[in-house]
């Protein structure tokens, strides 16, 4: 099969090699895919990159996510999967999800343990279900672990990201009365009211502070929010007792602005702050049936289409990195095989 890999860190241009690698096998509960699509997240370049994990194996295939049809099937694995149309999560991780894995989504064929593969609901694309695996699920994970959001406002950071684009479309499909979501440009403020929110904020005009919790109350007709979806933790969390209902839930799953922000405890002690952690690649077997489910019925329900940025050729998967870690992407940025 032709692939992607690295045998170490660095940049982009310097480690990743393609070219012949042998095909994998199915073993024992696994099953053999076709690669068609590849999703390149952020944590894929920072662990090409060396910013995340540790070297598992001399050579990695790169990419945790991706999508496309079940070729053959191990030993244990149902027969009439052969054929089937998959989206794939976890791909490029150990068992538990907590390390760098030596198998993902950057090659032409990848063999997995068979609940890592997630049959794909009639009428979504191959591009789009490359896009489901981390941003998706961390989406449904921030926003709905603690709960139904039926008739709740919820304000989501990051709108115009991989993750608050599908939190915003989550939201509304899950019954939200009212969603405000932080931006940083027209540009995305336009692109959040295409996925469904009612308004947006632009933080680079407000800053971090008071302004910034005023407008986002202003945004939400006077009140505070019943649940916060967070792209930033360092930079929203001493505001959130001024910004949550009493008993109001936070959802996050980044905090890049400061790795070891300083909390201002009491405050959220005192408004029975609930604050949810979310690692999408390390959710117990039990959660990932639950999440996995829920974006399908999301899908199924024509509620979710993730945004997407470019695609590029395995050929051009450097391009591709880089353009991750430019910054400037809006929405996925996916590789077709």
């Amino acid at each position: 099969m032709r692939a992607a890999s690295y045998t170490r860190h660095g940049p982009a241009a310097e480690v990743l090699e393609f070219g012949e690698l042998p095909d994998p096998v199915a073993g024992p509960g696994e099953v053999l895919v076709r690669v068609h699509t590849s999703g390149v997240n952020p944590s894929d370049v920072k662990a090409r990159a060396g910013y995340l994990w540790p070297m598992t194996a001399p050579r990695t295939i790169p990419h945790s996510d991706g999508a496309g049809v079940i070729e053959a099937v191990g030993d244990g694995v149902d027969a009439t999967r052969v054929g089937q149309r998959v989206w794939i999560y976890n791909a490029n991780r150990t068992f538990g999800g907590l390390g760098q894995g030596a198998v993902g989504t950057g090659a032409e064929l990848v063999a997995l343990r068979e609940d890592l593969v997630v049959p794909l609901p009639a009428g979504v694309g191959f591009v789009a279900a490359a896009a489901l695996g981390v941003p998706a699920m961390t989406a449904h994970a921030a926003l709905l672990t603690d709960g139904p959001v039926a008739e709740m406002s919820v304000l989501i950071t990051g709108g115009a990201g991989a993750v608050g684009s599908l939190a915003i479309q989550t939201a509304r499909w899950a019954g939200a009365k009212r969603i405000v979501a932080t931006v940083s440009s027209d540009a995305k403020a336009e692109l959040a009211r295409a996925d469904g929110v009612d308004a947006t904020v632009n933080y680079r005009e407000t800053g971090f502070g008071a302004d910034l919790r005023d407008a986002l109350i202003a945004a939400n007709d006077g009140q505070k929010f019943d649940r916060l979806v967070d792209v930033d933790f360092a930079s929203h969390i001493n505001l959130a007792p001024q910004l949550l209902h009493h008993g109001g839930v936070i959802g996050t799953y980044a905090s890049m602005s400061e790795h070891r922000p300083v909390v201002d405890f009491y405050p959220l002690m005192m408004n029975n702050i609930t604050i949810r952690m979310v690692e999408i690649y390390a959710q117990t077997p039990e959660r990932f049936v639950e999440i996995c489910a829920s974006v399908n019925a999301a899908l199924s329900d024509r509620a979710l289409m993730p945004r997407i940025d470019s695609t590029f050729a395995l050929d051009d998967m450097i391009a591709a990195h880089e353009r991750v870690e430019s910054g400037q992407q809006m929405g996925n940025v996916i590789i077709e095989i």
